[in-house]
């Protein structure tokens, strides 16, 4: 019998958001080092973008645990709550600026990252969309945006989908033959949200067949 079937990775009981937690490849390092600066005073404004599941939430996460000096506000697409609280505060993070046309709000967004830059704030947006491709139709807004660092996430690169599904099968207290990483690797389409909607789908398929994941039975879900 072959040795590695026998090895299974312990899994913990919650899901991992520390710094210690977030995998860094050449796919996300610029993001990854947009926080430190931030979380260490050297830049004031910086945005994330990158695709659906790729870790800007995560990284949001790690700066308000490490911005231990500073008054900071989380918000996801409440631009009238940062203006109600905007004296309360010093470092605000607002996710998902791409929505901010659906949501009407381009002229409060404009608002806010004036007023940061005017009160010397600091301001960290993400987007899932790049600055280049966000639908706007407040110039002046576009012109704001375009000013300010933006650091890309990129779809993972093959070491990093290994570790991502390593790490996502942990949070989600699965226990998973080694060998069934590298047989996703080799299957998966490489971006972040189809690895977290395939292991979605297999999580719930065990659960419904009464099995424990191997590849025969991903093999029955991909037919």
């Amino acid at each position: 019998m072959n040795n590695s079937k026998q090895l299974y990775f312990e899994m913990p009981n919650k899901k991992a958001l520390g710094i210690e937690d977030y995998i860094i490849t050449d796919s996300n390092n610029f993001a990854f080092d947009l926080i430190v600066k931030m979380v260490k005073g050297e830049i004031n404004f910086g945005l994330i973008s990158g695709p659906p599941y790729s870790g800007k939430t995560h990284l949001s996460k790690i700066l308000i645990k490490n911005a231990r000096n500073y008054k900071t506000l989380y918000f996801d697409r409440d631009y009238q709550n940062i203006l109600d609280r905007f004296e309360d505060s010093d470092f605000f993070i607002l996710e998902n600026i791409d929505k901010v046309k659906h949501d009407k709000f381009e002229q409060e967004l404009f608002h806010i990252i004036n007023l940061a830059k005017e009160n010397n704030k600091k301001l960290l947006m993400t987007s899932r969309k790049r600055i280049s491709e966000i639908d706007l139709n407040l110039e002046d807004l576009k012109s704001r945006l375009n000013s300010i660092l933006e650091a890309k996430i990129k779809e993972p690169d093959d070491q990093l989908m290994k570790l991502l599904l390593i790490k996502i099968f942990n949070d989600k207290q699965l226990k998973i033959n080694p060998n069934i990483i590298d047989f996703l690797v080799s299957r998966l389409e490489r971006s972040y949200e189809s690895i977290n909607l395939f292991i979605e789908k297999i999580d719930k398929f065990s659960l419904e067949k009464g099995k424990k994941i191997t590849v025969p039975l991903i093999n029955d879900l991909l037919k």
